[in-house]
């Protein structure tokens, strides 16, 4: 198994994509969608020919997704797992996650456990036909509620012991702020799973922003992925260390939401003191005129702060840099939450 050191940030790339951070900076890892791929003939025989690593010439940890998330509004699966099981053994990720297939808010009970033993389904048969350790398979748990997650883990339990267990379907609940499609709950998810696997590595899938990833690692969680690095550069924001988005491109007002096109004097410090590769080049007007320069600008903002995030767990002041940069956001009662859910699972263990 490839040793990864949480808290980790894998970052969610387009296979074929730009730009590619690893060729400028070290990054954690990288995490590609083989659904994606798979729909790209001629890309998909580059990663069975040559294997995943050689293709985007970086050599660190590579998840490769299902791409189960793309059927979260969908009652089928229009791949099924015995292909995606080809795709992982003959392009050699480090990690391969079981296809999967997510639940959506306003789901009936019975879809619900439909979908969940669609996924337990999948997940036995690409275990019971692996013949080596490589990729190191990631079962992905859904559920909503407490008991349904119980039931879930309990049944991953009789298929196999994993290393790495993911959980899924939480994306939809972050921004909301109360009831079971609400972040409260997303933090009680975590957390129970933290819980009842005490010693295994938790991956959380689609939560990985500047801020949201403290709110997940202060919940239990191990490891995160993020697409936010491309997805805000291409709504022409850029990420600002311990202040989030900033709009710097586009126009500004009620219509677009975007209030921040100014940056003020503090900020505009910030990025004239960015070692990143886009502001070290021509800086502020570099980040304005390049979707290119805004990703790696914010990809590297986002390796800057779970690197930072290690180092102070190990002197003890993390907790208080939560405080900080969390406790200014909507997500305050959030991390209250999951730090009073923490304080019991070490009370009682």
């Amino acid at each position: 198994m490839t040793e990864i050191a949480p808290p980790v940030l894998w970052f969610s790339q387009v296979a074929g994509g730009r730009p590619e951070p690893w060729k400028y900076f070290r990054v954690d890892g990288v995490l590609l969608n083989a659904y994606e791929i798979l729909q790209e003939p001629r890309i998909a025989n580059q990663l069975k020919k040559n294997g995943i690593h050689h293709y985007l010439d970086f050599y660190g940890p590579v998840m490769m997704d299902s791409g189960g998330f793309l059927f979260m509004k969908k009652k089928s699966l229009t791949v099924r797992p015995d292909t995606i099981s080809e795709l992982y053994k003959e392009s050699k990720p480090n990690f391969g996650v079981v296809l999967d297939h997510p639940l959506t808010l306003g789901l009936t009970a019975r879809e619900v456990r439909r979908r969940q033993l669609v996924t337990l389904r999948n997940t036995r048969r690409m275990t019971f036909s692996q013949r080596s350790s490589n990729p190191e398979l990631i079962p992905v748990i859904h559920g909503h509620t407490m008991h349904s997650i119980e039931w879930f883990v309990q049944q991953l339990e009789k298929i196999r012991e994993f290393k790495v267990y993911g959980i899924g379907s939480l994306v939809p609940s972050v921004f909301n702020a109360r009831g079971i499609g609400g972040i409260h709950n997303v933090i009680r998810i975590v957390s129970y799973v933290r819980k009842l696997l005490p010693k295994k590595i938790i991956h959380v899938f689609g939560v990985g922003s500047t801020v949201t990833m403290h709110l997940m690692f202060a919940a239990g969680a191990d490891s995160l992925d993020s697409s936010a690095w491309r997805v805000k550069a291409a709504f022409g924001a850029i990420q600002l260390p311990g202040i989030g988005d900033r709009f710097i491109t586009g126009r500004a007002g009620k219509a677009t939401g975007k209030k921040y096109l100014d940056l003020s004097k503090p900020e505009r410090r910030i990025l004239e003191e960015c070692g990143c590769p886009a502001c070290k080049q021509n800086g502020l007007s570099n980040l304005k005129q390049s979707f290119s320069m805004r990703a790696l600008h914010n990809c590297w903002v986002f390796q800057r702060e779970v690197e930072k995030t290690r180092k102070m767990i190990k002197t003890n002041v993390y907790d208080a840099y939560i405080d900080e940069i969390v406790g200014k956001s909507r997500f305050r009662i959030a991390l209250e939450l999951a730090k009073s859910l923490r304080a019991r699972i070490v009370l009682n263990s």
